[in-house]
């Protein structure tokens, strides 16, 4: 057996000694969304017993645990299919905010956060995957208790400039389906999402499970079709942590 051989089998059994998280909601018609979004359709085209079973789905792109690329809010950014394989694999950094928002359901992460989070972990790595843990992906998938008559957490633009200007993160995620808080959209803002794909980067909204993942110490694997031109698409994400 060659060494090359050896080692891909180390490999695979350390991937199989660790812990694999997913960190994606199932989506059906009636998860929550943007509300200007038409509801998803899905109709049964083929079924057994006399054949094979056959779905057509209708949905926008941002639905469910999705990716937006560049695209999705500046013209001539890069589209799904431009996004290289070898950023779907990236160093995770979980920025902890639930005690904020159980105090103001209206927070921003902001830079003072990421601030904190590197006095206890170092700073956050160039190329990392940094996601907003809230608590949110608890209300899913009740369209209304997500919502919450209007108040949500997002991120605010301190935080991006910090990450991105300063760190070189490759990509953001969070939980909510909006990456800016729900106040600063009613106010008729998108700052943070415009500043996050302005800067070339890519995101993952609606994002579940980040309570069970540690600050530091996993990889996050993020994965989607590839459409030609595509703005968003469903994604299937998920996290491993080395044993």
């Amino acid at each position: 057996m060659s060494a090359g051989a050896l080692d891909l089998k180390q490999i695979l059994q350390r991937l199989r000694a660790s812990e694999w998280v997913d960190l994606t909601h199932s989506f059906a018609p009636g998860v929550p969304h943007y509300h200007e979004f038409p509801d998803e359709r899905r109709e049964q085209l083929f079924d057994y017993p006399d054949g094979f079973r056959v779905h057509e789905y209708r949905h926008v792109g941002q639905w469910g645990t999705h990716v937006d690329p560049p695209s999705h809010f500046i013209e001539g950014g890069r589209t799904l299919d431009q996004l290289p394989v070898t950023d779907m694999v990236l160093e995770l950094v979980v920025l902890d905010a639930r005690p904020r928002v159980e105090a103001d359901p209206d927070y921003a992460a902001d830079a003072e956060l990421v601030a904190a989070h590197e006095d206890e972990h170092g700073p956050v790595p160039e190329g990392a995957f940094v996601a907003l843990r809230s608590g949110w992906s608890a209300r899913w998938p009740d369209p209304d208790a997500f919502d919450n008559g209007g108040r949500r957490p997002g991120w605010d633009v301190s935080a991006l400039e910090l990450l991105v200007d300063q760190r070189g993160i490759a990509a953001i995620g969070h939980e909510t389906t909006d990456t800016d808080p729900a106040a600063v959209l009613a106010a008729g803002s998108t700052a943070a999402e415009t500043f996050i794909l302005d800067r070339d980067r890519w995101q993952i909204e609606g994002m579940a499970s980040l309570d069970r993942l540690p600050a530091r110490g996993a990889l996050i694997v993020a994965a989607w079709p590839k459409p030609a031109g595509g703005s968003g698409f469903p994604a299937r994400c998920f996290a491993i942590l080395p044993a």
